[in-house]
Parts: C-alpha cells; structure tokens; sequence
C-alpha cells in the first residue's frame, strides 16, 4: 500500500481526524470547567479521564454520524497512529510531574505533548491543518510555560476552544464542493 492510498484510507475511516480534534477540544472545554470550579488537579483529572476517551468517541462520531466505512486492515499508518500515542504518555508523565509541583503548569505541558503528536497526524491524514494545529498548540504551552502570564481564561479553555475551531477546519477541507447548477 502507498502512502498517498493509506491516507486515503485513513482519512475516510476516520473524517480526516476532524471527530478526533473536535472530541479532543470538548474534553479540554470540561476539564476547563473542571479546573475553574473545582481546581487544577480535579481539572487534570478530567483531562486524563476524557482523553481516554477520545479515540472510542471519535470513532463512534465517524461510524455513526458521517457512516465512515472501516479502514482497510494492515494500514500501515494505523501503527504510527498508535505509536505516536507514546507521545501522550510523556506527556502525562511531564504533567503528572509539574502538577505535583507547579500545578499551573501541568496544562501547559500536557498541550505541548498533544501538539507535538499532532504534527506525525500530518503524515497520517495527509492534512498540512495538522502542522498548523500541531505548532499552535505546542508554541502556546511552551510559552505559557516558559514566560508565565496571566491568561483572560484558564488555559484549558483557550485549548479547547482552538482545538474546536481546528476541527471545523477540518471538517470542511477536503469535503466535495456541491455544484449548485446541478
């Protein structure tokens, strides 16, 4: 299989990631509401509960609102999907870490591990978006990390709400235009 056809493949088993990026953002919307009610850990919490969730609900967004067919077994980009998920497991252990000791930071860290694992989705779903999302994610954690400043939201809002903004993104390129005339 080439690489231009598994990513076609996946791309249409899974929405071109777009269900993922969208369940991902809500999660980092409750966990920011987690976090302004009831604190920083509970907030952590949420995010780490909801984000063992994100690939079963994405999946279940794909199969049963946009009826994505199954991807073709053997595609070798589901393996990189499933490695780069070490990337996230860093990036737990990081923010496990400043939570314990600088609390304020634990999502700071945490968006720059999902934005790091967000640039390989470049080579998965074939979507330069993923750079995009990707760098902007990991450049407002390390700057948030690296030259503290008073946000006018907590920063899990701010994530989530750009994860949710990148997700209509990709929900609309590389869908067919409709020809009106026809």
């Amino acid at each position: 299989m080439d690489i231009s056809t598994a990513q076609r493949d996946m791309s249409g088993a899974h929405v071109r990631g777009a269900p993922g990026v969208l369940v991902s953002g809500l999660v980092w919307l409750i966990a920011g509401w987690l976090w302004t009610n009831q604190g920083v850990v509970n907030g952590f919490y949420g995010l780490f509960v909801g984000g063992i969730l994100i690939f079963p609900l994405s999946l279940l967004v794909s199969r049963v609102i946009f009826r994505a067919p199954a991807g073709i077994k053997g595609n070798p980009l589901e393996r990189l999907a499933l490695e780069s998920t070490f990337i996230l497991f860093a990036g737990i252990l990081l923010a496990w870490c400043f939570l314990r000791v600088a609390p304020e930071l634990a999502f700071p860290a945490m968006a720059v591990a999902i934005g790091v694992r967000y640039l390989v989705f470049r080579t998965i779903y074939g979507s330069v978006v993923y750079w995009l999302l990707g760098s902007a994610l990991a450049a407002f954690g390390g700057w948030v990390v690296l030259v503290p400043t008073e946000l006018p939201l907590n920063f899990a809002l701010i994530v989530g709400a750009i994860e949710v903004c990148f997700s209509l993104v990709l929900f609309l390129v590389g869908r067919p235009v409709r020809n009106a005339a026809a």
